[in-house]
Order: structure tokens, then C-alpha cells, then sequence
């Protein structure tokens, strides 16, 4: 191993100068002779006055000069980033050994020197050139060698890394040879602690033959004349001339053989390359086909769907249009029977208060609310729908719009004073602006409405200014505020700030959608500020003059006949009890009703619809009353009702909130829910009958209907009862017939022994053996007569007291009456881990391991495995039943639990078996599992705690028949 010499490193923290004698000039040479051959002396003193570069140009080309190891990184960095080559350094490099830039030593080298020579050489004379770095040769051969350089200052980039070894792989160029294959083992530049190459080259032939054949004809031609065979002239130059030939022949020769090996290896490179190329050329055609393909399916795909997306497209301006000649029919429809409700009850209450009784008066005021909110919802819509199909026309007319908004407030003044707030108006007359009147009134009242709607104490300020151009009206409150991510969608239709099921107000979203529009057509604008918590300001902009008029708008009619402004102009005012917030509630319900008539909880936070609902149902049924699904829930743990009835959106939670922790409880899981909401979608039903509702009923709705939902459900209950005590009795059938077929053999033998014990007692000659072997058999008959019974005994009987159950026990007692029903080919597994018995109601436990293990026989079919196992896990027994049948689908599994599902075929289950096994491992404090993949056979797990539970005491006992959960969650039987 050779190795150089490494200088000492300069004092710790002392920067050398550009000048120190780090680096020989002659090392970055080969740097400036390429950058002047490509781009020209001008260019490099361009580049050395732009850089600032510390030493002169003269300085850096005088080869006895010395540069510091930062300067000639400076230096590469300059003339890399002036090229614009990232591999300037390389190409350089490769001029390292040209004869411009060695001069004279080239040729020497070129005659007298060898690769292997040239690199041992440079290795040796580094040390002169570079004092910051060392080569040390590991290993060398006639053509391989591997070196090491070790720098003691890192290298900031692979500039100079790449410079060595392009220097290194030109060597054999000298003597007209490929250059040196060269391979970075490892770079110091990128981590290592040193840099190493793998160098392998070509060794030069030598042209030594013909120097010596040249010789040695010289000598045998003076040996010839000696010896007078000729004259001495004429010999020595005809001999060592022949000679001369032969030995150039022989070189010749052996430079011929060693470039046909080189070729011979370029020419195995060249056919491996073409190997490589054709394999590559094959996968970018295969590619190139199969993405031609891919680009026709999509472009067929795409084209597919922009007809499909025309199609739709054409249809929705359809439905578009379809729905707004429907709300333009049905709003003018609907508003003919509500004028007429609204003339007959504003008649009613005109007469003396004495012609009606209190209760019936607050009905009809009650009735006469709730029509307006229906007519000012009605004229909506049909202002929508008429503004949508571009046939709503505007009565211009100068308005000033202090004086309107005057006469329009006191209705408001009412509503205010009865929650406690102050309204006032701000501000004095402006000019005149040019709109249609009952347009703008409606902008207004719906603005000061919603204000008074969301605002609980503080006050509604409405001013008005004007400049030049524009009067402005701004509405504000101290309500709630809105949620700044609410702004941006505010005024869309049916937007609302609080979509959720938990909103405390009510609303449609059609109000400020109808006020952005209006404002819109007479050229205004409309802007909300906010601040959640303090409120929210509305501020409309009209302008003046009559130059926003449209003609296009302008409705040219004649009045036929005077509009009842008055009716418009009703606020759509939150309905109140008569007498306020604080009027007495209304009698006790149950006191109505009879005694042993099912409870009714109704949940709704509206009081009037909660008020209607109760006087409904009274005369049938005793009613239980909650002002929001919280209290709902409360009361329904409290009391147990038979059923409830519950409104969706109310505060505090909502009723959907509540049907779900109800459903979470034992003791609430199976009471029915009646759902009643305004919102009618699809998605809507779905979602609260996928939460576990029984049935949805959507506002408003008949109270006949109310009534026939609720008894339909209270008997579908009741019908559940019965039909889970029928599974019961069906399980029982199940096990007396096993019974029935397992005790067949014992009696046959029973009976078949008791002849020819006749005989030998009472016949001419008694027989001892005979009469011993009859009494034999007659006793082990009714040995197995009597162990059946008493299984079968073990298994229906039910415990008014919880009593340790031993699981392998239990689940042998059950494999004991169901064996007849296994075929012979079904294999059963059993392997019991678990020594701990729990604490329950054997027969209840025994119904549950009946469904189970019936399920997975059936499942099995006539052959296949049932495997039954405990195990102990912590404080809960663990029992699990496998098989390798069919396995159960995916669309199925949400759905197993469910009562009256199944996937048997019609007729062969009740779809209840796997429900009642649901409610009983419940109400034992446990959980039960069903995993299952198509195809792949089904698992099903019970756990069950090990210690005493004491929910299992619950109404009518362990051993009563269970209400069924509406719960999800097995194929039932």
C-alpha cells in the first residue's frame, strides 16, 4: 500500500489567505485552459473582474503560484455558474493530460511510461501540488487499482470530486487508449470519511520488437560479412532491415490481437446495450398500446359523459322550470283556502268573547297565527318562484322610506314589549327613492322580524340616512350574532346560519334570499356585519333618482282591486302562550286518561304543537310532557314510557341525540319512537330511521294519522312480545324433539327387554342369567331415559334468582339435545378454557346457545366443522362459536340483529332468534359479535362478566319474555 503524506492543518480558527500554499496553481490550470479554449481570454477577464475574485488572473496562470483551498473552490464556483455547466469540472478535468498542458512530458510519458506508472507517479509528487488532501493507493495490479483520498478540509460541493476523477480516467488517452473505467466507491463530499475509486484500464502495447529486430540484424549481418558470406555494406543493412520488418510485423501484430480484444469487449458493451435497448423498446410500445387504449376508453368514457352531463343538464332547466310553474301554481292554489280560513276566523273572533268558551278562543287565535305564518311563507315562495321565472313586474312609486318604516313598526313595538325589548326608529325623513312599495315592505319586515326572532334581551335599532346618491336602513340587534364562516351563504335560498338538529330557531331560508333578490331589482344592495355573541347589523342600500327603473320590470297592469295590505304586512311573529311566557300550564294529561291506559312522552319544544299533541292524545292515553330531548330523556329513564313521540330539531339535544342514547340503554332499547319533523327528505327519514326510530311522521300531519301510528305501534310491540315467546316455544319444540328421537332407543330397549323377562320369571323354568342380563339392560335404558330428562329439565328451566352457570356445562347440555339434528359428517369441536363460572339464568343462557349452535349446523350443511370454545379474559367469559359454512353477506350484516330479518328462505325462521339471543346476553351485562366473510364460514362471540350483574334484575324477571331491541347487529332463525 503506498500512501502520501498529509501536511498539518493551519491553527484552529485562523482562515488562510487566498495566496497560502494550499494548492499548486497547476492544479486548477486545466480549469482556465478549458474555460479559454471554450469561451476565449475575454470572457475569463470578464468573469474575474464580475466575481472579485481575491488573487489576480497573471497570479492564478503562473504555475509556481500557490491558492488556499477556499479560493479554488470560489474559483470553480465562479467559472461553473459563468458556464451555466453544471459538469464544467469534468470536462476540464479530461485536458489534464493533453500535451498543451503537460508539454514535454507528455511525449516522454507517451514513450517511455506506463498507466500503472503515471498514477503511482502522480500519487507520489501530490503532496507539492495539494497540502490539504492525501491518495493512498489500498490495492494495484498490471490494470487495476483502488485508491483513497483524504481531505482535511470538506469539500463544499462535488466540483473538485469530479475534476479528480476525470483526471484520473484520462491517463490512457497518452497513449491513444479509451479512458480508465473509474468508479466512486464512496464520496467525502457526501458523508463518508473518505473518497475511493476502482480504476481498471487498458495497458499501451510497447514497439519494442522492432528496435530489436533492427539490433539483432545488425549483428547477424556483421556476423555474416566476418565470416565472408558476403560484403559487410550489403549485409548488415539487408539483414537488420529484414529483421526491422519482422519485428514491426510482430508488434503490428500484437497491437492488432490487443485492439480486437478491446473491440471484442466494446462490441459484447455494444450488444448488451442493444439487448437492454430492445427490451426497453418493447415496454414503451407495449406501454404506448396500452395507452392508446386507455386514452380511447377514457376519451369513449368522457364522451359518455358530456352526453350524460347534456342529458342532465337539459333535464335540470326541466325540473327547474317544472318547479317554478309548481310554486307558482300551489302558491296561488294554497292561497285561495288559506284567504278563506283567514276571513272565517278573523269573523269568529269579531264576536262577543262571551259566545265562546277560553279554551276554544285560544284555539282559533292559535289557528289564526299559524294561517299567517302559512300565507307569509305562501307569498314568499311565490315571489321566489315568480323572480326565478323572470315574471315578477315592479308598481314604481316615489317612497319615503321614514315614513314607511314608521307605519310599519308598531305591529313590531307589540312582539317587542312582550319579550322585554325596546324597538325603536332613528334618524328622520330622507328623500324620496323610486320602488315598489309592498316589495320593499316585505324586505323590511322580514329584516326587523328576524331581528326580534333571534334577539332575547337588549334591543332593535333601525335607522335611516341618506347621501347624494343612496338612502341607507340599517336593522340592528343584540342577538347571538352570526358565525363568520355563516356570512359568505347568508342570503342563499334556503341557507340556514344553524342547520343543525340542535337550532333554537325555526326558519325555512327562503326570508333574506327573498330580501337579497328584491333589493337586487331595484338596484340596492344589502350587507351584514357581525360579531358573534354581540349582535348583528343589516344595512340596505337603495338608490335615489329614477335611474335604476327598468322597463323590463315595470308592471304596466291595471288594479283591478284593492289589496289588503294589512294581511301582508302581518310579522311572522313566534307563536305565545295567551298571557305570555308566564301563563299557567294546562292540567295534568294522565288525569284524563285511564288509569291503566299506555303512557304517551311527547317531546317537543314548540308549546303550542306540544299543547295540540297532548290534547290529542288525553281522552286514549296518559301523556308525559318534555320541553327538549334532554328532558326527554330524563323522563323516559324516570318513567318507562310505552312510547314516544318527539319532534327532531329542539335545543339542548336534539331528538334524534336523544333516540340514540336512548337506544344505548337496556331499559330504553326497545321503546317505540315516533319522529315528527317539517323536514320530509328522504335522507332525512333515512337517518333518523337508520338511528332506530320506529316511524316518521312528517308536519304538518292529521291527528287521525297520529293516532293510527301510535296504536299501530303499541300493537306491534305487543305482537313482538308474543312472537318472542313463541321463539321460545319454538326452541323448546326444538329440544323436545330431540328429546323425543334421543329417548326412541332407550324405550325400544326398554321395552324389547321386558319379554323375555316375562318368560324367565314367570315362565315353566326360570333363568338367572337371562332374568339378570334383561334387568342389565332395563336399568341402563332407564338410566339414559332419566339423564335425558333431566337435561332436557335443565335446559327450560328458568331462575327467579341469578345462579352460578358453568359454561362447558351449559353449552354440553345444549349439544346433548341438539345432537340428533347434527349429520354424521359435521365435526364438533369443543375446547373449554374457561373454569370460572358465571352468574345468570341457566335457561335464558341455554336459549342463547340453542339459536347459535342451531344457526352454524345450518350454516354447516352435511359436512363441515362447528367449533365451540371458552376462554377466561380478565373479568368476562368469553365463548365463541365458529363454523365453516357459507358465511353470511355483506349487504346483510348491518342488518342481523334487526328483529324479524332473516336469510332463511320464507317459512323456515321467524327472524327473531338472533334478536332475542341479543337481548338476553344484554340483559346479562354482556355483549355479543358476529364476524363473517362470504364463502369463508362465520364466528360468534358472547362475553359474558364472570362476577355477579346486578342489571339482570329488571322487570318481570330473568326468566320473563324480552321486548324486543330495535337495535342493529346475525342471520336470525
Amino acid at each position: 500500500m503506498t500512501e502520501t503524506v498529509l501536511p498539518p492543518s493551519p491553527p484552529e480558527g485562523v482562515r488562510p489567505s487566498d495566496d497560502a500554499p494550499d494548492l499548486s496553481v497547476r492544479a486548477v490550470s486545466v480549469l482556465l485552459l478549458y474555460f479559454r479554449r471554450e469561451y476565449g481570454e475575454e470572457r475569463l477577464r470578464q468573469l474575474w473582474s464580475k466575481y472579485q475574485l481575491g488573487l489576480s488572473l497573471e497570479y492564478v496562470s503562473t504555475l509556481t503560484n500557490f491558492i488556499s483551498f477556499d479560493f479554488t473552490e470560489q474559483l470553480i464556483d465562479a467559472l461553473v455558474a459563468e458556464s451555466g455547466d453544471p459538469h464544467f469540472s469534468r470536462k476540464a478535468g479530461r485536458l489534464f493530460v493533453t500535451p498543451d498542458a503537460m508539454g514535454f512530458l507528455y511525449h516522454a510519458l507517451r514513450i517511455f511510461g506506463s498507466v500503472k506508472a503515471v498514477y503511482a507517479k502522480f500519487i507520489e509528487v501530490v503532496p507539492t501540488l495539494n497540502r490539504v488532501g492525501k491518495f493512498t493507493i489500498e490495492a494495484s495490479s498490471s490494470n487495476h487499482m483502488v485508491l483513497s483520498y483524504l481531505s482535511r478540509r470538506t469539500e463544499r460541493n462535488r466540483n473538485l470530486c469530479e475534476g479528480r476523477m476525470a483526471q484520473f480516467a484520462s491517463v490512457p488517452t497518452i497513449w491513444d487508449l479509451p479512458p480508465a473505467q473509474m468508479v466512486e466507491l464512496q464520496c467525502q463530499a457526501r458523508g463518508a470519511d473518505c473518497c475511493r475509486y476502482e480504476l481498471t484500464w487498458h495497458e499501451p502495447v510497447r514497439g519494442w520488437r522492432l528496435g530489436a529486430g533492427m539490433l539483432m540484424g545488425v549483428a547477424v549481418g556483421t556476423g555474416m560479412g566476418l565470416l565472408n558470406l558476403g560484403p559487410l555494406p550489403v549485409l548488415v543493412p539487408s539483414v537488420a532491415l529484414g529483421a526491422a520488418f519482422f519485428g514491426a510485423w510482430m508488434d503490428a501484430r500484437q497491437e492488432v490481437r490487443r485492439k480486437d480484444e478491446y473491440l471484442a469487449a466494446q462490441n459484447e458493451g455494444l450488444m448488451q446495450s442493444l439487448t437492454d435497448l430492445e427490451r426497453r423498446y418493447d415496454e414503451v410500445y407495449r406501454s404506448n398500446l396500452a395507452l392508446e387504449d386507455r386514452v380511447a376508453a377514457r376519451t369513449q368514457e368522457l364522451t359518455e359523459a358530456n352526453s350524460k352531463l347534456a342529458t342532465a343538464l337539459d333535464t335540470q332547466k326541466e325540473l327547474i322550470r317544472l318547479k317554478s310553474e309548481f310554486f307558482d301554481n300551489v302558491s296561488h292554489e294554497l292561497r285561495t283556502p288559506l284567504t278563506l280560513i283567514l276571513l272565517s276566523l278573523e269573523s269568529l273572533l269579531q264576536r262577543d268573547p262571551s259566545a265562546y268558551p277560553d279554551a276554544m278562543r285560544q284555539h282559533l287565535m292559535t289557528m289564526e297565527r299559524s294561517a299567517h305564518r302559512l300565507l307569509k311563507l305562501i307569498n314568499n315562495l311565490l315571489d321566489l318562484a315568480q323572480m326565478e321565472a323572470g315574471k315578477l313586474r315592479l308598481r314604481y312609486q316615489a317612497v319615503e322610506l321614514h315614513g314607511l318604516l314608521s307605519s310599519l313598526l308598531p305591529p313590531f313595538r307589540v312582539m317587542a314589549e312582550k319579550k322585554g325589548l325596546s324597538l325603536t326608529l332613528e334618524g328622520g325623513p330622507v328623500g324620496a327613492i323610486h320602488g315598489d312599495v309592498e316589495r320593499i315592505e316585505v324586505v323590511f319586515q322580514n329584516l326587523v322580524s328576524n331581528a326580534l326572532k333571534f334577539t332575547q334581551q337588549g334591543a332593535v335599532r333601525v335607522r335611516v340616512s341618506e347621501d347624494s346618491a343612496h338612502v341607507f336602513v340599517e336593522v340592528e340587534d343584540t342577538g347571538p350574532g352570526i358565525a363568520p364562516q355563516d356570512i359568505p351563504v347568508i342570503f342563499d335560498r334556503f341557507a340556514q346560519a344553524d342547520s343543525t338538529g340542535t337550532r333554537r330557531f325555526g326558519g325555512t331560508g327562503i326570508g333574506l334570499a327573498l330580501v337579497k333578490e328584491t333589493v337586487d331589482l331595484h338596484s340596492g344592495g344589502i350587507e351584514v356585519s357581525s360579531e358573534v355573541g354581540k349582535g348583528a347589523t343589516f344595512r340596505v342600500q337603495l338608490p335615489k333618482g329614477t335611474a335604476h327603473i327598468r322597463e323590463d320590470l315595470r308592471d304596466r297592469r291595471a288594479i283591478d282591486m284593492p289589496i289588503r295590505r294589512d294581511r301582508r304586512t302581518l310579522p311572522s311573529l313566534p307563536a305565545l302562550r295567551p298571557g305570555g311566557a308566564a301563563a299557567e300550564p294546562a292540567p295534568a294529561a294522565e288525569e284524563l286518561a285511564p288509569l291503566n291506559a299506555p303512557r304517551i312522552l311527547v317531546v317537543e319544544d314548540e308549546p303550542e304543537i306540544r299543547d295540540f299533541v297532548v290534547s290529542v292524545l288525553r281522552t286514549s292515553y296518559r301523556v308525559l310532557e318534555a320541553v327538549n330531548g334532554e328532558e326527554g330523556r330524563q323522563r323516559a329513564l324516570q318513567t318507562i314510557p310505552d312510547l314516544i313521540v318527539s319532534d327532531v330539531m329542539m335545543p339542548v339535544m336534539s331528538g334524534l341525540q336523544m333516540l340514540a342514547a336512548l337506544r344505548e340503554r337496556q331499559e330504553t332499547a326497545d321503546i317505540p319512537v315516533i319522529l315528527l319533523t317539517a323536514r320530509q327528505e328522504v335522507a332525512e327519514k333515512v337517518e333518523g330511521l337508520g338511528t332506530g326510530a320506529n316511524d316518521y311522521m312528517g308536519k304538518p300531519f292529521s291527528p287521525r294519522e297520529l293516532l293510527a301510528r301510535i296504536e299501530a305501534q303499541l300493537r306491534l310491540r305487543d305482537a313482538a312480545v308474543r312472537a318472542a315467546e313463541n321463539e321460545r316455544l319454538a326452541a323448546t319444540g326444538l329440544l323436545t324433539s330431540g328429546f323425543a328421537h334421543e329417548v326412541r332407543n332407550p324405550l325400544n330397549g326398554l321395552m324389547n327387554a321386558m319379554l323375555p323377562l316375562r318368560e324367565s320369571i314367570l315362565g315353566s323354568q326360570v333363568d338367572p342369567d337371562t332374568t339378570r342380563a334383561m334387568l342389565d339392560v332395563m336399568e341402563e335404558c332407564g338410566t339414559r331415559i332419566r339423564h335425558l330428562a333431566e337435561s332436557l329439565l335443565s335446559f327450560v328451566r328458568t331462575s327467579d334468582r341469578l345462579v352460578p352457570v358453568n359454561l362447558g356445562a351449559s353449552l354440553d347440555s345444549t349439544l346433548s339435545v341438539l345432537a340428533w339434528k347434527i349429520p354424521p359428517d359435521v365435526v364438533v369441536v369443543r375446547d373449554y378454557q374457561c373454569d370460572v363460572p358465571i352468574t345468570g339464568d341457566p335457561g335464558s343462557l341455554n336459549q342463547v346457545w340453542v339459536n347459535l349452535l342451531d344457526n352454524a349446523v345450518r350454516a354447516v350443511g352435511t359436512q363441515g366443522q362447528v367449533k365451540i370454545s371458552t376462554e377466561h379474559d380478565g373479568a368476562t367469559a368469553v365463548v365463541s362459536i365458529t363454523d365453516t359454512g357459507t358465511g353470511i353477506k355483506p349487504e346483510d350484516m348491518e342488518r342481523l340483529f334487526q328483529p324479524f330479518f332473516s336469510t332463511r328462505a320464507a317459512g323456515e325462521g321467524t327472524g327473531l332468534g338472533l334478536a332475542l339471543c341479543r337481548r338476553i346476553v344484554l340483559r346479562h351485562g354482556g355483549l355479543i359479535h358476529l364476524t363473517s366473510e362470504w364463502g369463508q364460514g362465520t364466528r360468534c362471540e358472547v362475553r359474558l362478566p364472570v362476577q355477579g350483574v346486578e342489571h339482570l334484575q329488571h322487570r318481570g324477571g330473568p326468566g320473563a319474555s324480552p321486548r324486543l331491541p330495535p337495535g342493529p347487529g346475525a342471520a336470525n332463525g
